[in-house]
């Protein structure tokens, strides 16, 4: 089986959403496959594959594509992992997606391919409420345990407690955690250590728990330093809007995979993956909640290595690259018109 890739192959959810499993699956024999930009790929390319993967483009000449495609009778998918259009208009990115031309590709996709993969349940039902797809398929990335299972966690000798965030910037889902983390500062004093990797919010520079460090594009690089880390607990706010609610569960996936107790928002892309108490901490949008969460774990440290042992079990059960892959074969590429 030939598949046809046409979109980016440099932004992390391709790694981790597309490239590992299709890694996988080429190595075992399943498919061979070879990945275009949208903007260069052609009808040539097209006509040369059985399945074409459009991934995230909004591009009109990949639309065109997916025309094309259909005339000759291929399997096309559209792999997105973002809801464009609930971005903020006033945003770089939302400027971007919310142009007339690129919205009417977005949403052309959406109803004309013959399957949309997702990687949300929450936007898959919002996607067939709003948009009535021809199928739509949800399910996470892969984390490679391989690439993990080779590296050595340093030991801590500081005797304190490591709380961490890596991660973009999320000023608005901070905002109640800003206060949380100055009030646990206050109550624990250097018997903790605050770490942000990629993103320090503002209002915690000040603090003499806390330490900063730039953010690694490179995927495998960013999740090397999480695992290595060696945090005690992750924290995972986010937003509770339509644009986030229709994210993937990012956090958890990469918290579990390093064994990171996590704390994340009581939010659509969690809450059917964090079972409160068992293998994560859910809590609400407000600094006593996370203050009190983050107490919590500091306070039990068998609640700790609990939450690390079922959600490493579940990560392994998940989020394996083969897992990933197998899926793909069964509901994408293997399933019949």
């Amino acid at each position: 089986m030939r598949v046809l890739i046409v979109g980016s192959p440099y932004i992390a959810s391709y790694k981790i959403g597309i490239e590992q499993p299709f890694r996988e699956l080429q190595r075992h024999g399943v498919c061979h496959y070879k990945v275009r930009q949208d903007f260069e790929a052609d009808k040539n390319d097209v006509a040369a594959a059985d399945v074409i993967l459009f991934f995230r483009t909004v591009h009109p000449g990949a639309y065109n594509l997916l025309r094309e495609a259909k005339e000759m009778g291929k399997k096309t998918v559209y792999v997105i992992d973002d809801y464009f259009l609930a971005m903020s208009p006033g945003s770089e990115s939302g400027q971007f997606y919310h142009d007339p031309m690129r919205r009417e590709v977005y949403s052309r996709f959406i109803r004309e391919a013959e399957m949309v993969k997702v990687a949300s349940d929450y936007f898959a039902r919002h996607l067939e409420r709003h948009y009535h797809p021809r199928r739509v398929v949800s399910f996470t990335g892969s984390v490679d345990f391989q690439m993990l299972d080779r590296l050595e966690k340093p030991q801590k000798r500081d005797g304190r407690i490591h709380i961490g965030y890596e991660g973009g910037r999320k000023e608005s889902a901070f905002e109640p955690v800003i206060q949380a983390l100055r009030g646990v500062a206050r109550t624990y004093g250097n018997r903790v250590k605050i770490e942000f990797f990629g993103y320090i919010p503002d209002g915690l520079e000040d603090l003499h728990q806390v330490t900063f460090a730039q953010y690694d594009p490179d995927y495998r690089n960013f999740l090397r330093r999480l695992y290595q880390s060696n945090w005690d607990i992750g924290l995972a706010p986010l937003e509770e809007t339509l644009l986030h609610n229709c994210k993937t569960n990012n956090k958890f996936r990469e918290y579990a995979a390093c064994g990171i107790a996590g704390i994340y928002a009581d939010t659509p892309p969690y809450q059917g993956w964090v079972k409160h108490g068992v293998n994560g901490l859910l809590t609400r949008a407000q600094s006593r909640g996370w203050y009190e969460a983050i107490c919590e774990l500091i306070e039990r440290p068998s609640l700790r290595q609990q939450i690390r042992e079922h959600a490493q079990a579940d990560a392994r059960e998940h989020f394996t690259i083969a897992a990933c892959a197998k899926r793909w074969h069964e509901e994408i590429l293997q399933d019949q018109k």
